[in-house]
């Protein structure tokens, strides 16, 4: 993945659709994902900080999306309390402010894809048009069938 892929990741985004089943309980809701673009030693990485609500309090997970040279595969790395846990994801779409994005199996999660946006609540167009796009993707036609709309408040 390039700086400039990474540098249109950058900022805020709000989780609409997943397949995971850890974002779509119903004690969650209001799951955004910020990017903070810098520099880990020579490599530019995004700082990654998840920011949702379980039951009613505000909860954070933080990690390093590390890309890997000559491809759009992410590795992530938690920092913190989520140090010990690491994960693989791929950009599949980043375009009018739409990240699809897949994760690969681990030990508590199924291989998955989530759909972000720039904006938090989305009109039924909006969410036909993100929809359309999916069904026309190689890479998520298999996961369709797994999305549900994630709880935003």
């Amino acid at each position: 993945m390039n700086d400039r892929e990474l540098k249109k990741m950058e900022g805020r985004w709000f989780l609409q659709y997943s397949g995971c089943p850890l974002w779509k309980k119903g004690s969650i809701d209001t799951i955004s994902f910020n990017y903070e673009l810098m520099h880990k030693g020579e490599n530019l990485v995004l700082k990654e900080k998840v920011e949702f609500r379980k039951n009613g309090k505000m909860k954070i997970k933080r990690g390093f999306e590390i890309p890997t040279e000559g491809s759009d595969v992410l590795h992530w790395k938690g920092i913190g309390v989520n140090k010990f846990f690491r994960n693989e994801s791929k950009v599949l779409y980043n375009k009018e402010g739409i990240l699809i994005m897949w994760f690969e199996k681990t030990i508590s999660t199924p291989e998955s894809i989530d759909v972000l946006t720039r904006k938090k609540h989305l009109s039924a167009e909006e969410s036909a048009y993100i929809f359309s796009i999916l069904e026309n993707l190689d890479e998520t036609s298999g996961y369709i069938g797994e999305l549900e709309s994630v709880n935003i408040l």
